[in-house]
């Protein structure tokens, strides 16, 4: 049997790797410090990272609504929305032939 929602999946996956990543980095950044090494470098990786992680969860966010949003919605409905749209614009049948 296919995993339902592979994409969605991956997506979570993905997004645990990034957040290890991040804490690896903090923690790289916090032995720069105690040993007064410049952290520069590693503070742009981790504002990178950060980014990253942040718009990684905001698609997660955004995939979940949309599957939520389609649970409801039948061929029927589908079609019926169409329908309405396309007498919206002042034709019977909205799709072509």
């Amino acid at each position: 049997m296919p995993k339902k929602r592979p994409k969605l999946v991956a997506l979570v996956k993905r997004i645990a790797a990034v957040r290890r990543i991040v804490d690896q980095q903090q923690a790289l950044l916090e032995r720069l410090r105690i040993t007064g090494q410049p952290t520069t470098e590693a503070e742009g990786a981790l504002r990178t990272y950060v980014s990253s992680l942040t718009y990684l969860m905001d698609h997660e966010r955004r995939m979940r609504e949309d599957a939520q949003a389609k649970k409801g919605e039948t061929k029927k409905t589908r079609a019926r929305i169409i329908q309405l749209n396309g007498a919206a614009f002042g034709r019977r049948d909205p799709l072509p032939r």
